[in-house]
């Protein structure tokens, strides 16, 4: 019998203004450093995914969004590794109070709104693909390499 699968899951937020979206550059986490990324993080144990959304947005960029104000955008099954999968629900938010700040120095090199048509090369790869695929709420990613 085979063992059951045990998926890491985490939540990433999606923020558009003007043709922009906002993008985190990683350092100093061990997994794709010197990337941008999209906010977001680990749902933790006992933890609803969209209020696992809403913590990490506090608790990275410094904002508050209200549960209304989510909408599930994708569900990004990805193959990190040979030996590590995750489910990644993303999420948009269509409105948000507070200003944008870098809450976390020691994990972010910079945050930045970048046009959406001139994505940086040094971004995770699944974030293009994720924006361009415009008809499905699911996204299968990496499978096929690994």
């Amino acid at each position: 019998m085979k063992e059951r699968n045990k998926l890491p899951i985490s939540v990433q937020l999606l923020l558009e203004k003007e043709d922009k979206i906002l993008l985190m550059k990683r350092k100093n986490t061990g997994y794709e450093d010197g990337k941008y990324s999209l906010p977001g993080g680990h749902v933790e144990s006992n933890e609803e995914i969209r209020k696992a959304l809403i913590r990490e947005a506090k608790e990275e960029i410094g904002v508050k969004i209200d549960l209304q104000d989510i909408e599930l955008y994708k569900v990004l099954n990805r193959k990190v590794s040979k030996e590590q999968e995750y489910i990644d629900f993303i999420f948009k938010a269509n409105h948000w109070t507070g200003s944008i700040t870098n809450e976390e120095k020691e994990k972010c090199e910079e945050i930045k709104w970048v046009d959406i048509n001139k994505i940086p090369e040094n971004t995770l790869n699944f974030i293009p693909k994720m924006l361009k695929e415009k008809d499905s709420i699911y996204l299968s990613y990496n499978w096929e390499e690994k």
